[in-house]
């Protein structure tokens, strides 16, 4: 029975140590007597709700999850525009960064200015971040848009975002304004 026990509260203790509460059971747990202990230290407030909501873009953004290739109507959105994050409608990437990678994602070889995170470290780090690239999240909502790749357009910056069409929304307001800052 002791040994029934601790297996249960290690169970729930790992489980729940990849979340932001960590449950302890009392030696007889029930519904009524879980204690809940929260860090305010390592907190982080809950990701808004999805703009429109989607099982396939919750997946993407909240689950890190990849649709198929060729599987989104914006690999072939070729008007002047915003691609935004379907999370939290932040401006993401603009019409004039994107190009055909003929990889079945949409691609771009440039972001706006402090709007996404990439992966960061070196070789080390990870060493097949040049076979799968560096995971690319909004900075905004923290939702996973898709990977870098360090084969873009050479003339351009080199890089390549390759974009989970789910995880973006198009919002048509005409050609980027001249001067706006943009980040690879």
């Amino acid at each position: 029975m002791r040994s029934q026990n601790l297996l249960i509260t290690l169970c729930i203790v790992f489980i729940s140590s990849r979340s932001t509460a960590l449950v302890i059971p009392s030696p007889k747990a029930t519904r009524q007597n879980v204690v809940l202990f929260s860090s305010s230290s390592d907190s982080k407030p809950p990701p808004p709700p999805l703009s429109p909501e989607s099982p396939r873009a919750n997946s993407i953004l909240r689950g890190g999850g990849t649709e198929p290739a060729f599987s989104s109507d914006l690999n072939d959105e070729n008007r002047d525009g915003t691609f935004v994050c379907a999370g939290c409608l932040t401006p993401l990437f603009f019409a004039e960064c994107k190009f055909d990678s003929g990889t079945g994602w949409p691609s771009f070889w440039a972001h706006s200015r402090d709007a996404v995170a990439t992966e960061g470290g070196g070789l080390f780090s990870n060493p097949l971040a040049s076979v799968f690239g560096r995971e690319c999240t909004c900075k905004t909502c923290g939702g996973h848009l898709g990977h870098r790749f360090e084969d873009g357009p050479a003339r351009k910056t080199g890089k390549r975002f390759c974009i989970n069409g789910a995880a973006l929304r198009f919002r048509e307001d005409g050609p980027t304004p001249k001067g706006t800052p943009l980040d690879s």
